[in-house]
């Protein structure tokens, strides 16, 4: 397999790519980098949030470092998957677009609005800029790593089946730091033996940001009511509640502090001490994670201490010693019986030491998106799509690593609008896919490259265009000319489609449930149609669109034909109000020449189409800002998009 690790990221600071790509490499995966180090962290983006007129800065320096990926991506072999690292969220667009074919995965170990909500930003509107960022990100990715199980709750209910937990985990240099000579070592007798020559003092470590997911200002009040105890501290780092902190334990002789240590010497220094110091702040976002520091303290043979909650102790069990978050006074107590009993302490260091080198090894971490990257080899024999085909037989869908190159068809504007909504919703569980109408092929392409496909077309022009389209898309299916009058008398799908169809039939509930009837018991219904009749305009009537539909009429009638779990959105806002207006001006010349209604709807795949594939990518890659645009504030437009459910 090979792998590109790719975009801003650095992992001097943020070391989590570093320990993705390394347990790749230790599976046998070919790990590349595409690397243009942004120079900015967490806390340097949160203030941009607080300083507006710093965002056309940030601005400049993305696009710089992206000019640089662009570049180094041309020089790169055809990778088969392309990890986004830490704090993608702008990458992951870009990574999009320049690998359209590859499987992409983003490592979106924090969320945007979460984090900045975390760190005081609360502002209505810069949460929902960033809620946008978070879902823009999230739809261009393939596969979403994400770190706890709690983390994995917050991706949106529609993407949750591609998220995959990869605990954060620890690099080989935290390891090695407690073999170092005068280290603490795993091996439990030499740890014990350790531990009693230096029992006094208890030596403390804590390092990281200071921001309220730490508590640091707990852990300065904890000091504070240890003065009187043989207790070293070291506090390393900086943040905005640094102030806080030092002034509660401004009693305490004994804490050192130090704004900042490198990188590399970091793992020495924390292994020189007994304790390392994990997080105990009390806000939503404190109890989802498992920070770094609790990885790396316990890797580099320290006893940690840190808050209960249900991720740390689901990664460490009894290795750690836990106290209630928030709590100073249940800290103090904690270091104070530690300080008071070393081989309780260099117990606690064997043990997270062993948990660590187990669990949150590079080579272990990585194991869960291995699991999702390599499946096994799909079969691609055709069987009849019928409700009582055995299981084993049933068609499956090649993981995207494994699907073949490919040229899809182009699309028009509106239909990039469409089908960047779509794809959203195509459900998970499907294999098995009929497209009713599908005109040129432009979705049936797309659809062919995750199912197993069979798209039909009555108009013998289109049907000639998409089954070619079909070929040179290289998915698996096929097209058939005519309605459903062709299909076998006992085939079923998991997923029948018919994007902008409906319209254009006389008797639309007739139709629905006749494509009701092709979906197997368990199956999806997934169909488009122009929004809201006071619309109806040229445009409709040139291309032999019967009527438009309400939301809550549409919903009401895939009710009636059976089905249930209906969802309806709307689509297209503000670009597709604009294509539609262009759409009636240039229909108003057309519409004395308009023949029958049958001979319009026979038309109306090639109406506007993309004439060749420049015409194409200048279209998707002109349409990409309004689509994550409209993904960031769905609701609006002038199209609709439903899917709804068979009965079990």
């Amino acid at each position: 397999m090979r792998v590109v690790m790719f975009g801003t990221y650095d992992t001097s600071t943020h070391p989590r790519v570093g320990i993705l790509a390394e347990g790749l490499r230790r599976h046998g995966a070919e790990v590349a980098e595409c690397n243009a180090p942004l120079g900015i962290d967490t806390a340097g983006r949160v203030e941009i949030l607080r300083r507006p007129w710093l965002v056309a800065s940030l601005a400049a320096r993305i696009l710089g470092c992206w000019w640089r990926l662009v570049v180094d991506a041309r020089a790169l072999p055809r990778p088969d998957v392309v990890l986004v690292g830490y704090l993608g969220h702008f990458d992951v667009l870009l990574a999009r677009l320049l690998f359209r074919r590859t499987t992409i995965v983003l490592d979106h170990l924090v969320f945007a609005a979460d984090t900045a909500r975390d760190r005081g930003e609360t502002g209505g509107v810069r949460q929902a800029l960033l809620r946008a960022l978070d879902r823009a990100a999230l739809s261009c990715a393939d596969v979403i790593v994400v770190d706890t199980e709690e983390h994995r709750g917050l991706v949106p209910e529609r993407r949750r089946h591609r998220a995959v937990v990869v605990p954060v985990g620890v690099g080989e240099e935290w390891f090695a730091a407690a073999r170092l000579p005068g280290g603490p070592r795993h091996d439990v007798g030499a740890v014990i033996a350790a531990g009693e020559r230096r029992a006094e003092p208890l030596r403390v470590v804590f390092f990281g940001v200071f921001t309220p997911l730490q508590g640091a200002p707990v852990i300065g009040t904890a000091i504070g009511l240890l003065a009187s105890e043989p207790i070293e501290v070291t506090m390393i780092g900086h943040g905005q509640d640094l102030a806080r902190t030092r002034a509660a334990a401004a009693g305490d002789p004994r804490v050192r502090w130090l704004d900042w240590v490198a990188p590399a010497e970091l793992p020495g220094l924390v292994a020189e001490h007994d304790v390392c110091l994990g997080i105990f702040g009390t806000g939503p976002k404190a109890l989802r994670v498992v920070p770094n520091k609790v990885f790396q303290g316990a890797a580099a043979g320290c006893a940690v201490v840190t808050s209960d909650t249900a991720p740390q102790r689901r990664a460490f069990g009894d290795a750690v010693v836990y106290v209630p978050a928030g709590s100073a006074i249940a800290l103090a107590t904690a270091l104070r019986r530690l300080r008071r009993d070393p081989e309780k302490v260099a117990a606690l260091r064997a043990a997270a030491g062993r948990v660590a080198r187990e669990h949150f090894a590079p080579e272990e971490v990585v194991r869960p998106l291995l699991d999702r990257l390599v499946a096994p080899a799909p079969t691609t024999d055709r069987v009849p799509r019928t409700s009582s085909a055995p299981a084993s037989l049933a068609p499956s869908v090649p993981p995207p690593s494994v699907l073949p190159p490919s040229v899809l068809p182009p699309l028009s504007p509106n239909a990039w609008l469409r089908w960047d909504v779509v794809a959203g919703m195509l459900p998970a569980d499907a294999e098995s896919v009929l497209e009713v109408g599908c005109g040129q092929g432009g979705f049936g392409a797309r659809l062919a490259q995750r199912y197993d496909y069979l798209g039909l077309e009555p108009a013998p022009e289109s049907c000639a265009v998409a089954r070619a389209r079909l070929a040179g898309a290289g998915g698996r299916g096929e097209i058939r000319n005519g309605d459903l009058s062709v299909l076998w008398g006992g085939e079923v799908f998991d997923l029948v489609c018919a994007f902008e169809v409906i319209e254009h039939i006389e008797h639309d509930e007739k139709a629905l449930a006749e494509w009701a009837g092709r979906v197997r018991p368990g199956g999806w219904l997934l169909l488009s149609a122009p929004a809201f009749q006071h619309r109806y305009g040229p445009g409709d009537a040139v291309v032999g669109h019967f009527r438009r539909y309400e939301p809550d009429g549409l919903a009401r009638m895939l009710r009636e034909a059976g089905l249930e779990q209906v969802e309806v959105r709307r689509y297209g806002g503000p670009l597709g109000y604009v294509l539609e207006g262009a759409r009636n001006q240039i229909s108003r010349q057309r519409q004395r020449q308009a023949g029958s209604m049958a001979e319009r709807t026979k038309g109306s795949g090639r109406f506007l189409q993309p004439r060749s594939p420049l015409h194409g990518a200048v279209t998707e890659y002109a349409t990409l800002p309004f689509r994550l645009l409209q993904r960031g504030f769905p609701g609006h437009g002038p199209g609709l998009v439903a899917r709804a459910r068979r009965p079990e």
